[in-house]
Parts: C-alpha cells; structure tokens; sequence
C-alpha cells in the first residue's frame, strides 16, 4: 500500500495539473486553426498526453480526498477564434514546451516519496521526451533551425593560467567557452517564444491592463534578445532565428485573459530559473552581470503579473502549511 502523499508530493502534483489543463486549453485551439497535416498529429499527441495527465493526477487528488484545483476549463478557451499563429510557429512552441516538461517531469522523478508518483513521472516524462524528438526532428527537416553555434575543437586540453580568466567589465574579453556560449542560445531560442507569444496576446486581451502588460513583456523580451544576440555576434557566433512575422494581425482573443497572463506567468518564473542556472555556469564577470540583471526585472515583472491576477480573482493559491500564529 501507497503512503499517504506528502507535501512534496503535492507540489510535484499541483502545478502539473495547473499547467496541463492550461495546455488543453492551448492544444484544442492549436488543432482548430492548424492545416499541416504532420504538425496536426504531433499536437495531437500532446492534447492526449496532457489529457492523461490530468486524468491521473485527478484521480490520486481523489484518492486522497486532496480538493482538485479549478486550474483552466472550456470557458478559457474560444475554439472558433480565428488563426493568432503559424503552423511553424506552433510547431517551435511545442518544441520549447516539451523542453519545460522534460525539466519538470525529470525532477518530479527525483523529490517525490511515493513510488507509484515516481512512476507516473516516468511515464509522463517519456511522453515529453517523444514530443521533443518528433519536434525537433520535423524542425530541423524544414529548415525551421537554425544551425546550432560550433567552435573550432580544441587539440589539447588547457588550464586558466591568469585571473584575467575572469574578467569582463573592462579591458580584453576572453572569446565565450561552451558552456557559455549554450547557456545563451537556449535561453535566446526561450525569449524569443516568449516575446513571440506575448506579441499575440498584446493584440487580442480583452483587458487594457491585460494587454499594457503583454507590452512590457514584449519589451523586456525584445532588449534581452538584444543582449544575448550582441555578446554572441561580438564572437562571431550565429544566433537563433526570429518568428515575429509568424504571428497574424488577429485581434479576436482565442483565449481568456486569465489564461494568457498565467501562460506569461509560467514563461517569466521559467526564464528566471534558467537565467540562473547559467548564471552559475558562466565564467565572465560580464554574463554574471547581465543574467543577474535579467533575472531582477524577470521579478519585478512576475510580480506585477502576480497582482494582476490577484485583483482579478485569478490568482489560484497553492496548497500551504497551517498558519500555526492565527491559530494560536
């Protein structure tokens, strides 16, 4: 017999359920607009692994008299809104999504107690690792990638002989290492979905506050695409194509406005935790500088989006401990 779910079972569980019954939202519009008989299959197989997410969280919340979130219905979605995106597009934004779940399903493997959880993760994270593959390889199939940085290979291994290893405020710049130089092409290829998504939203919310707000994001998103673009292309390192044109001038909302800010919710706390993996991983001064100042108007952005959705009833709490002061 199963042991009773803890709370680091509840939080691998809760926000899963969250974000797959916002991408059943996402995926059902995706299938009324897209005519690409191949990227409709795809999508299609997201729609049933999310399904199935969703099903087998709500039955172990069941099991264990846990109340089932409200998360997203039908009502956040308007199925016969006209096309706001590209079938190529759409095909980049499962790609990118699928590298979310693969994060996420990984760690739910590692931090949950339960075995039959662990398992469910497995499962889930194998159904996200087969989008990924099929996505990727249909990308790269059309011409829809670009060809990823190279380096000329190295003949022998080498150790940093001077602190100036370091440096990157002032004076010569060593040329970007690997690790940095992937650190700011994934998270450039992460920005641009981004901005691209927030770029639609800004023109179909329904809300003026909503829609001043997808603005900033497109902002924010277009000057850190600027900076990862120039610190690549100061070493001569391509950098990853834009899909701004891929975006229709459509201005009837496909979905509700709860929806899109928490879509743009998840993307910024995302972006912040990527933003600081590679700050650890970065060796300049000057990437540290900048990833940390990413990171601080990420969280200030969050926050407003934070309350934006508090003063609209939007704002969905996570389970939480007791308040043992109130009650005393």
């Amino acid at each position: 017999m199963e042991k009773k779910i803890v709370a680091l079972d509840v939080s691998n569980l809760w926000t899963p359920y969250m974000n797959n019954t916002m991408a059943l939202c996402v995926n059902k519009y995706a299938l009324q607009t897209i005519q690409d008989p191949e990227i409709k299959a795809i999508f299609g197989k997201a729609l049933n692994l999310s399904e199935n997410i969703v099903q087998k969280i709500a039955a172990i919340f069941n099991q264990e008299q846990f109340p089932i979130p409200h998360a997203f219905t039908e009502e956040d979605v308007h199925l016969d809104a006209p096309r706001l995106f590209s079938d190529e597009l759409w095909l980049f934004y499962l790609h990118q999504m699928s590298t979310h779940g693969l994060t996420s399903y990984s760690l739910g493997i590692t931090a949950s107690r339960r075995l039959d959880i662990r398992q469910f993760y497995f499962e889930t994270y194998m159904g996200s690792y087969e989008l990924y593959e099929t996505t990727l390889g249909m990308l790269q199939s059309r011409g829809l990638l670009e060809r990823p940085p190279t380096i000329v290979l190295p003949e022998k291994i080498e150790f940093a002989e001077k602190q100036s290893f370091l440096t990157g405020w002032f004076g010569e710049r060593r040329p970007l290492n690997t690790i940095e130089i992937s650190s700011l092409y994934f998270n450039l290829q992460k920005t641009i979905l981004t901005k691209d998504l927030a770029l639609g939203f800004s023109q179909t919310a329904k809300s003026k506050e909503i829609r001043r707000f997808m603005e900033e994001v497109v902002k924010l998103a277009a000057e850190h695409i600027e900076i990862f673009t120039t610190i690549l292309h100061e070493d001569f390192i391509s950098s990853a194509i834009t899909w701004d044109t891929h975006v229709t001038d459509s201005q009837i909302a496909p979905f509700s406005d709860k929806l899109m800010i928490f879509h743009c919710a998840f993307l910024i706390q995302a972006a912040m935790a990527y933003y600081g993996t590679a700050l650890s991983g970065s060796m300049r001064r000057d990437l540290g500088l900048k990833y940390s100042s990413a990171i601080a108007r990420d969280v200030k952005l969050a926050e407003d989006c934070a309350n934006i959705m508090i003063s609209n009833g939007w704002f969905e709490e996570p389970p939480s401990s007791v308040d043992r002061r109130e009650l005393s």
